[in-house]
């Protein structure tokens, strides 16, 4: 029998990293990153990127790309199969963890047909997102593909923004990928958790977090990002927390104004972040990190 791989998928600033470690402790586990935004060098206190340095378990695929380079979901996919089989090779347990719900549906459900679109497409969505508001862009989603519409929820503006990506995109419907089998990247049986807790708790702990991060010292950090002058398309000039503090840095707000700012858009990236698991992970096994030292011997039973 294949080797089971543990996955943790959860909102942000929900103790997922802390109980992965605590979990590779007891199993003899390596943890792979599966957060999008973590992947990248740049800003290791902005994203709350662990500090592998003072970790015992070993990390992979945190800190490991330039500003410039933007991985799809298949190439993330494909390089946590190699990674995985490495693992497993050694004797140890994969353990992946993160808040990016679509690379754990690649690993459950493994990856659609749809080729690669031009994020040109995307980045004009957004824009008439900014523009006319979410609901004017989801009526375009009901006269492009009535399907889809039926089931996205009108508030999921990720769902939204990709059906109408994939649609002028490549000329072709969503629901009509979706009718298609998806190719199944990684093969290994898995234990699939995510983490549920009280929403005021997470707020709580994302503000606790953000003021953390300044603390930490995410103004130096954000200011010698600026400096490198990226463009602001690259994902990691979109992470939560730097246009806030780079208008600070500009002196066009106060420093407590970034801190308000970036402390209620993280609420909002929890909300959507909730919204999203609880929509497509429905039969996954919940867990509550507010008690999470009664819940890891359920995990490793399952192993």
């Amino acid at each position: 029998m294949k080797k089971k791989i543990i996955l943790i998928s959860g909102p942000t600033a929900t103790g997922k990293s802390s109980l992965a470690i605590k979990i590779s402790e007891l199993v003899d586990g390596e943890i792979i990153n599966a957060d999008s935004i973590q992947l990248y060098k740049d800003l290791t206190i902005l994203t709350a990127r662990p500090s592998l340095e003072k970790e015992k378990i070993k990390h992979h695929l945190y800190g490991v790309l330039d500003a410039e380079i933007s991985w799809s979901v298949g190439r993330w996919v494909n390089e946590v199969k190699v990674l995985s089989e490495e693992i497993i090779q050694n004797n140890k347990t994969p353990i992946i963890v993160g808040g990016t719900g679509f690379y754990f549906k690649a690993i459950t459900d493994g990856l659609s047909p749809i080729p690669d679109i031009n994020p040109s497409i995307r980045e004009e969505l957004n824009r008439g997102v900014l523009k006319n508001g979410l609901e004017s862009v989801y009526k375009d989603l009901q006269l492009a593909d009535p399907d889809a519409s039926k089931k996205i929820n009108p508030n999921d503006k990720q769902r939204i923004i990709r059906a109408l990506e994939v649609f002028r995109g490549t000329k072709r419907k969503i629901s009509d990928y979706w009718l298609l089998k998806r190719e199944k990247i990684i093969e290994n049986p898995t234990i699939n958790f995510k983490i549920e807790a009280d929403r005021e708790w997470i707020y709580n702990n994302c503000d606790l977090r953000v003021d953390e991060m300044f603390r930490e010292g995410a103004v130096d950090e954000v200011e010698g990002l600026g400096k490198k002058k990226y463009p602001l398309k690259t994902p990691i000039m979109k992470a939560i927390g730097v246009a806030e503090i780079l208008s600070f840095l500009k002196g066009d707000i106060s420093i407590d104004k970034a801190s308000d700012l970036i402390k209620f858009k993280t609420h909002q990236y929890a909300k959507r972040q909730i919204t999203w698991i609880n929509n497509q992970m429905i039969t996954w096994n919940d867990i509550n990190t507010q008690y999470s030292d009664k819940i890891i011997d359920e995990i490793i039973k399952k192993l």
